[in-house]
């Protein structure tokens, strides 16, 4: 039995509280905890309030900040090691979605104890995992230290992730999960907030993750910790996809991919021009496919310089997104979060803008119809929603993680549903 007992409460409180125990003759132990509901300090700090908490006495020491960024698991698990290094038991990790990381490496690092959600409970603090979930995640950890096959086999259980900063309204967690449950393989898939691309990449490594999906804004900046690019990712600059082979990790694109199939159902891309609104990853994706497939892209960004940066990577015009009403093109598409949910009546361009064009694509799938689609079919323009890219890039991920055919109609209706739900 333990009694979890918070070192602000004072010196004397925690010493009335031993003093009973003594009078009770009393086997239960006493957790001496520290929290913080709003950041990580740093390690010296940290290591100042473990020994505050020694000093009272306490059989065994809690502390749980809160982690604003991937990096603050580090702290608290290097805590872990500078408590075992003195002998000493402790339990530590970090609040919120942030701080998952930790929850899961506190115990192979030595943490006393971890917490978990149980079936059909609640989070008693934010970030909490469910029993499930971490028994998956245990039992993976088990069998980190055994070969690792490019192509897991149905019993593995596997842990892939999201990686990108919001993902809180992410449909990429439903949608994996549904397929990998359908495709009969074991294993989860979750959403992470990450501010931190480097510490989040050490995550992968340290926790065995199988796969990651990266989304804005790190689809460029996660490239200098992988291991190796595949060609088509390292041409374009972006990765959105990657895959731990036996501790290497390789970075992929699917974005690229999933675009030009719709596109292709649409318009054909050789000779054509492709106004590209956005500057970033997916950004990336659309043009260097467009040119693989033959076609001609125009990069138009409200960030001239950025704008300016990929025009010249794909030698390819540039327009400043004021400019973008003097352009003749064939197909016009956004990259750009604008009239994401929830702001869901915000277009990047004027409502007149896409008579312009046959074809208007929106890369956003939430809402499924944006308004810039909405603007679109206003001026009889053939329209391409995001969903059916979202699906299919997903399906590329799923085969690169575990090499089968994903379950792309069941994919599409789970998110198609979902979505749907959401605007009634």
């Amino acid at each position: 039995d333990f009694i979890d007992i918070e070192l602000a409460a004072g010196e004397r409180a925690i010493s009335q509280l031993q003093s009973f125990r003594r009078k009770q003759k009393s086997l239960t132990r006493i957790i001496v905890s520290w929290h913080d509901t709003s950041k990580t300090p740093s390690l010296a700090k940290l290591k100042e309030i473990f020994l505050a908490c020694v000093k009272t006495g306490a059989d065994l020491v809690k502390i749980v900040p809160y982690a604003r960024k991937m990096s603050d698991n580090l702290k608290v698990l290097s805590l872990i090691a500078y408590a075992k290094a003195q002998n000493r038991d402790i339990i530590a990790m970090c609040m919120c979605d942030e701080g998952k990381i930790s929850r899961v490496m506190a115990s192979q690092w030595g943490s006393y104890l971890g917490f978990a959600v149980l079936p059909g409970g609640k989070q008693s603090a934010p970030g909490q995992l469910t029993v499930q979930v971490m028994k998956q995640i245990e039992q993976l950890m088990k069998g980190s230290s055994h070969t690792t096959r490019p192509v897991p086999a149905i019993s593995d259980a596997l842990t892939f992730v999201l990686l990108g900063n919001p993902v809180r309204h992410s449909l990429s967690p439903l949608m994996h999960n549904m397929a990998l449950s359908a495709m009969q393989v074991e294993g989860h898939y979750s959403a992470f907030c990450v501010s931190d691309a480097g510490a989040a990449i050490a995550g992968i490594r340290g926790m065995n993750i199988r796969g990651a999906s990266v989304t804005i804004p790190l689809k460029t900046e996660v490239m200098e910790y992988l291991d190796e690019i595949d060609a088509d990712a390292l041409a374009l600059g972006a990765v959105n996809t990657i895959v731990n082979d036996a501790g290497k990790l390789i970075g992929y694109n699917t974005d690229w991919l999933g675009l030009m199939q719709v596109l292709k159902n649409k318009i054909s891309i050789s000779g054509k021009t492709f106004v590209i609104i956005g500057a970033g990853g997916t950004a990336r994706a659309a043009a260097y496919g467009i040119k693989k497939e033959g076609g001609r892209p125009i990069i138009v960004n409200r960030t001239q310089e950025k704008g300016k940066a990929l025009a010249a990577r794909f030698d390819c015009p540039f327009y400043p997104l004021a400019d973008i009403g003097k352009i003749q093109a064939d197909a016009l598409i956004n990259t750009t979060s604008v009239g994401m949910y929830p702001q869901i009546h915000q277009s990047p361009v004027d409502a007149a803008i896409p008579a312009n064009y046959q074809v208007v694509v929106d890369v956003i799938y939430n809402p499924l119809k944006t308004k810039l689609l909405r603007d679109a079919e206003a001026k009889c323009c053939k329209i391409v929603s995001g969903l059916e890219m979202f699906v299919l890039q997903g399906a590329g991920q799923l085969k690169l993680w575990t090499g089968r055919e994903a379950p792309l109609a069941l994919m599409k209706k789970t998110v198609r549903e979902r979505l749907e739900n959401l605007e009634s």
